[in-house]
C-alpha cells in the first residue's frame, strides 16, 4: 500500500498532463491557421502604403510580395513596374500609364498580368504610375515631385468619379492602406477580413466606396496635361466606366466633364468601352480581370493610332 501511494506522488499528475495537451493542441492549432491564412489564403503580406505632404499617399517604394497567390511588385518610386534605370536607353521609348487601382491592378492582378506589363518589351516600357482611389490632384502632385522619367507619351485613366474626387490627407485607414505588415497572417484574417463577414458590419466593396464626394473640379487634370504638353509629351484620356453603367446605357457626368477638358486641349480619347466587356471584363464593378487588363492594353496601343 504504502509503495503503491509513493509512486502515484511520483508521476506527473493529471490536471498538469491535461494543460500539457491543451497547450499543444491549441499551438498546432495556431500553426495550422497561421499556415493556412498565409499559404491558401495569401493573407500576411499586405502591399504597404505611405503617407506623403503632397501625393496624400503612394505604395511604399521597393516591394515585392506575393499577395492571394498574386507577385505584386513596387519599385523604387513606387510605380507598380520592376525596377528600371532612370534614364532610357537609346532605343527605349517610355510612356507613362497613370491612374487609380483601375490601372494598378490590386493584389488581385499578377504583375505579368497587368496591361503595363503586357505591353513592356525590349522597346517599350510602359510606367504604371497608380494607387487606389486616386485621382488627378494626386496624379499631379506625383509627376510634380518625379517627373515624367523621359516618358514621350502620357496616358490618364479615368472614371467618372475621377472628376470629383480630390485629397483629404486624413491619416491612412490601416484596413484600406496598411502601413504595417501584420505579425502573423491568421492576425491579419481576424482583424481586417473577418469583421466584414460579421452581423451589423457594413463592408466596403472597395476603396472607391469610401473616397469622399465632392463637386467637380477638374483643374488638376488641365495642369497635367499643360505641364506634359509644355516637355512636348504626347496625351491621351482613357474615359473608364462601370460594369453598372455599361449594363445600364448610362454614362456618368464625370466622364463627360473629363471629355470635355481633353477636347479643349486636343488630346486624344479612347473610350475603353470598346475593347471592354460587360459580362466577361471585369472583376467588379469598376476593377479589371486578367481579361479586362487584355483588352485595356488594347486600349492604350489605341492611343497611338
Amino acid at each position: 500500500m504504502a509503495l503503491r501511494v509513493e509512486r502515484q506522488r511520483g508521476g506527473i499528475p493529471s490536471g498538469v498532463v491535461a494543460g500539457i495537451v491543451i497547450l499543444g493542441v491549441c499551438f498546432l492549432s495556431l500553426v495550422c491557421g497561421e499556415l493556412f491564412c498565409r499559404y491558401y489564403l495569401g493573407l500576411g503580406t499586405p502591399p504597404l502604403s505611405i503617407s506623403d505632404p503632397k501625393i496624400e499617399y503612394l505604395f511604399a517604394p521597393d516591394q515585392d510580395v506575393f499577395r492571394f497567390g498574386n507577385r505584386v511588385v513596387y519599385n523604387h518610386w513606387s510605380m507598380r513596374n520592376e525596377e528600371f534605370p532612370e534614364q532610357p536607353p537609346l532605343d527605349q521609348v517610355r510612356t507613362m500609364v497613370i491612374g487609380d487601382s483601375v490601372v494598378n491592378g490590386g493584389s488581385l492582378s499578377d504583375q505579368s498580368r497587368l496591361a503595363t506589363t503586357i505591353l513592356t518589351d525590349d522597346k517599350n516600357l510602359y510606367l504604371n504610375v497608380s494607387a487606389g482611389s486616386w485621382g488627378p490632384a494626386n496624379e499631379l502632385a506625383y509627376i510634380r515631385k518625379f517627373g515624367f522619367f523621359d516618358a514621350k507619351a502620357l496616358i490618364v485613366v479615368l472614371s467618372g468619379h475621377d472628376a470629383s474626387d480630390l485629397p483629404t490627407f486624413t491619416a491612412l485607414d490601416p484596413n484600406v492602406l496598411p502601413q504595417e505588415t501584420p505579425w502573423l497572417a491568421i492576425n491579419e484574417a481576424f482583424e481586417r477580413y473577418l469583421p466584414r463577414y460579421l452581423p451589423g458590419h457594413h463592408a466596403v466593396a472597395s476603396i472607391l466606396d469610401e473616397a469622399p464626394k465632392h463637386e467637380m473640379d477638374l483643374s488638376p487634370l488641365q495642369a497635367m496635361i499643360e505641364l506634359a504638353q509644355s516637355k512636348a509629351i504626347s496625351v491621351c484620356v482613357v474615359l473608364h466606366h462601370t460594369r453598372l453603367d455599361r449594363r445600364a446605357g448610362v454614362l456618368h457626368q464625370g466622364l463627360v466633364a473629363i471629355r470635355y477638358v481633353a477636347e479643349a486641349r486636343n488630346v486624344a480619347i479612347v473610350d475603353d468601352k470598346t475593347f471592354l466587356d460587360p459580362d466577361t471584363s471585369y472583376r467588379d464593378d469598376i476593377h479589371l480581370n486578367d481579361k479586362g487588363q487584355r483588352e485595356e492594353a488594347e486600349a492604350f496601343l489605341s492611343c497611338k493610332s
